[in-house]
């Protein structure tokens, strides 16, 4: 039991540093390629509108699919996402990748919440979602500072690899969560 939440709570910090890579990395990127701030605020504008606008549709999606398979599907759609980004050449095609990349974490936030009520012990949950949101944090106030000695070295593009490839391989852990639900 233990051992799925544990294996939630690393997807979910995978995720969770996709998440922060693109906001951390995409004005970086932009500003290499000679964008303007808005239009790079508009990448991340349309990143946060599909991120919440794909929630709308997820009631729709999880009559039809159990949670796990909406994560699996997701983290690996991300980190297709993450691969080509940087390599598209303007606004336009980098915007279609920011949507893509909203719309796929911004379905799995709802979903690991609901694994981890199901895979947390009843009297454990609490303590669950405290130790989700903690991790969460955590890696948001470390993961840029990495994601900055880490991009000295590689380059941007770099960084948006190794997080692709990080989400790729944490994909294996999704399917064993199979089990904790429906």
């Amino acid at each position: 039991l233990f051992g799925k939440l544990r294996r939630l709570l690393f997807v979910n910090w995978l995720q969770a540093i996709a998440w922060d890579v693109h906001t951390f990395v995409l004005p970086i990127l932009g500003h290499e390629r000679g964008m303007s701030a808005s239009t790079i605020g508009a990448l991340l504008g349309a990143f946060a509108i599909a991120a919440a606008g794909v929630r709308m549709a997820l009631p729709l999606i999880a009559e039809k699919l159990p949670e796990w398979k909406v994560m699996y599907g997701a983290t690996l759609l991300a980190a297709c996402a993450l691969m080509v980004y940087p390599l598209m050449p303007g606004a336009l095609t980098m915007g279609v990748c920011s949507v893509v990349l909203g719309v796929a974490l911004g379905a799995v936030q709802p979903m690991v919440l609901s694994l981890l009520h199901q895979v947390a012990p009843p009297q454990r949950q609490g303590e669950a979602m405290a130790l989700r949101v903690m991790t969460i944090n955590f890696s948001s106030f470390l993961m840029p500072m990495l994601f900055g000695s880490i991009g000295a070295v590689t380059g941007v593009a770099g960084l948006f690899w190794l997080v692709c490839g990080a989400l790729a391989l944490g994909a294996r852990a999704i399917p064993v969560l199979g089990a904790a639900g429906r």
